[in-house]
């Protein structure tokens, strides 16, 4: 490089020498030297594919074309780089092979004629190429019958007849008449009906597709065969692995049983019920070969987590600053596959101490029990709470992203509020709480990116059968849903209520109370600043500050648009919010045209465990209160308007 830019300074100051010399010669030999400068650079510079673009293609779109050639060109945001231009650079050759490619994609999908030509086109720029797709689909083939056929006795032909799930397959299967033919569902319809026959005990059953094309009127006949073979049960199941878990606890944990009747779906759950148990690091379930019979042998191999682990966990966050955790676990402490452990949490806000003992087998794999005595000092703004209890809760799994779980807590609470005269602790209040809680979740979202909808219901009732010293009812409500609009595009929404009634005559303490605002929250404000508040003074007078006082209503909102930046900048991407929401006093105050609302941008770092964000968020319609104005007296500063919050993970 700056070899090139010594050679193009030392012509520049050549161009007065020369020009005389090109006086006398023929016209276009006065500008041979800067076209030489220009040359030395444009010579060198690489074909690059700069975009793609598909005509004709009315079945498949362009986005899913694209996914199936070789030749690539930048995003919108990769060319933006124009310091780099390495890259997708154009190759005839590939361009060849992906006519062919897509021609094979048209024809393994039902398009047997057809016929797909390229076009490259200059930029305005002599490295650009613009390159069309041109595609004549032709007629497709279309499904003109299907039928089955199953080699199978009578009554085995008879009990298919009887179950939902074979005539569920059959409804389901993609290969139906009028739809075009498509070789590619071939092997999908293939494997539903081999794994709906395993699931119905048919452990060596098989199931395969042949057609009749005609090629000329364009129509095509299925004909689907299905050999069940025998009907299967458990025979010995093998256990493998286990040092200090009995071969009775694996099996159990497993619900597999010798002499019931097959299903490969047994097996999946068995797989997943052993992984899922805490003292079980790895854990594979299948069935080995051997020759076809009624009975099949089981093998279940295990791996064990060590008996006993230390975890320390540590991090920072505007919120609470730096937060460190420290946590003991000992595996089957009585050879019961039970586990205890004892954990300690610390922050500038919270002091926690914890003993749980953990049962994770009650009455089946999926439902678990766990036993909590606590200790807890929380110092929140406006108030400090000292309190120690014991949590016992219920949980049952119903399925892969749905479970329930049920709980009772009793805790004694001293709660030191903040004076509303000066800034002194000294107004006390010590109560019960005896609460039962009932709460659940239906969850499809994936470990590494968030997808579909979320509920999460909860009810608490406390004072129940006339117990503890406080008497109310809380119920909440979350709701997700997150929209896919590009690969790299994602809008995510979250919306949660909530409201207390309160029947007894004593009123609530602050740490029952409901709080919005913060990072996970409505940003803009800081943690429960938004709503309601009282102000502190000094002994003199003087305003030192607001604290929120909560309330028993709460809702608030968050729109986010999530961008990620992977190919401009990598494991980098930014979001946008708004997000919005209020706290009452009293229920009866609930009116949605008192909605307060934060918007704002912050950037997003994909890091191993879980994504950094930095959000800036500004308060759209802020309260005195907010900007802390007391008395007509501005006591507020950049931050009054303003929230920056920094946390790993996403908002919601």
């Amino acid at each position: 490089m700056f070899k090139k830019l010594f050679l193009l300074l030392t012509m520049l100051l050549m161009m007065p020498q020369i020009a005389p010399f090109a006086a006398g010669r023929a016209p276009g030999a006065a500008m041979s030297a800067s076209s030489t400068v220009r040359g030395m650079f444009e010579d060198e510079a690489p074909e690059r594919v700069w975009n793609i673009d598909f005509e004709g293609n009315d079945t498949f779109s362009g986005m899913m074309l694209r996914n199936i050639i070789a030749l690539e060109s930048p995003s919108f945001f990769r060319k933006l780089r124009f310091w780099n231009r390495s890259g997708f650079d154009f190759d005839a050759t590939e361009l060849r092979r992906d006519e062919i490619r897509i021609q094979r994609y048209y024809q393994r999908r039902g398009f047997p004629h057809v016929r797909v030509q390229s076009e490259v086109k200059e930029g305005r720029r002599d490295w650009v190429r613009r390159i069309v797709f041109t595609i004549d689909e032709g007629q497709p083939t279309i499904i003109n019958s299907v039928s089955y056929e199953i080699d199978a006795v009578p009554h085995v032909l008879e009990y298919l007849e009887d179950q939902s799930e074979f005539q569920r397959a059959r409804r389901r299967q993609v290969m139906r008449e009028e739809n075009r033919y498509q070789l590619i569902q071939q092997s999908d319809v293939e494997g539903l009906f081999q794994s709906t026959l395993r699931n119905l005990g048919f452990a060596h059953a098989d199931a395969y597709v042949t057609t009749l094309v005609d090629t000329a009127g364009s129509k095509a006949d299925v004909i689907i065969t299905l050999v069940p073979g025998p009907l299967t049960y458990f025979g010995e199941i093998h256990i493998d692995g286990n040092e200090t878990v009995p071969e009775s606890l694996v099996k159990r944990q497993s619900e597999l049983n010798t002499g019931d009747q097959f299903s490969s779906r047994k097996l999946r759950n068995a797989q997943q019920q052993i992984f899922g148990h805490p003292l079980f690091r790895f854990a594979t379930v299948n069935m080995p070969p051997q020759p076809p019979d009624s009975v099949v042998d089981i093998n279940i191999r295990v791996r064990e987590h060590a008996l006993r682990s230390v975890r320390v966990q540590g991090g920072i966050g505007l919120e609470e600053r730096v937060r460190l955790s420290l946590s003991w676990l000992h595996r089957n402490p009585f050879g019961n596959a039970h586990t205890f452990s004892v954990s300690t949490r610390t922050s500038f806000l919270e002091q926690r101490a914890n003993f749980d003992y953990h049962i994770p087998y009650v009455f089946n794999p999926k439902s678990r029990i766990n036993i909590s005595p606590f200790g807890q000092r929380l110092d929140e703004r406006g108030y400090l709470l000292w309190r120690g209890g014991i949590n016992n809760s219920f949980i049952y799994q119903i399925s892969r992203e749905a479970a329930a779980t049920a709980s009772y807590e009793f805790t004694r609470n001293r709660e030191i509020i903040q004076s509303s005269d000066v800034a002194l602790m000294e107004e006390e209040q010590r109560y019960n709480i005896s609460a039962l809680r009932f709460s659940g979740y239906y969850n499809k979202l994936e470990v590494e990116q968030y997808q579909g909808w979320a509920f999460r219901p909860h009810a608490e009732f406390s004072g129940v059968f006339g117990s503890g010293s406080l008497r109310y009812n809380r119920y909440m409500l979350d709701v997700r849903r997150y929209f896919d609009i590009t690969s790299s595009t994602q809008l995510a929404i979250r919306s949660e209520g909530g409201v207390m009634t309160h029947t007894g005559l004593e009123e609530l303490p602050s740490n029952v109370r409901f709080y919005a605002g913060g990072t996970s929250s409505v940003r803009g404000w800081q943690r429960r600043q938004l709503g309601p508040k009282r102000a502190i003074t000094d002994e003199d007078g003087g305003f030192k500050e607001y604290v929120p006082v909560g309330g028993k209503a709460m809702y608030h909102f968050n729109l986010e648009l999530r961008q990620e930046l992977h190919q401009l900048i990598r494991h980098f991407g930014f979001a946008l919010f708004l997000d919005g929401g209020s706290i009452w006093q009293e229920t009866e105050d609930f009116n949605m045209n008192d909605l307060q609302f934060g918007a704002g941008g912050g950037f997003r770092y994909q890091s191993p465990i879980g994504p950094v964000r930095i959000d800036l968020a500004r308060k759209i319609n802020p309260t005195d209160e907010d900007l802390n104005i007391f008395e007509g007296e501005d006591h507020g500063n950049w931050f009054s308007r303003w929230g920056i919050h920094f946390s790993i993970g996403q908002a919601f």
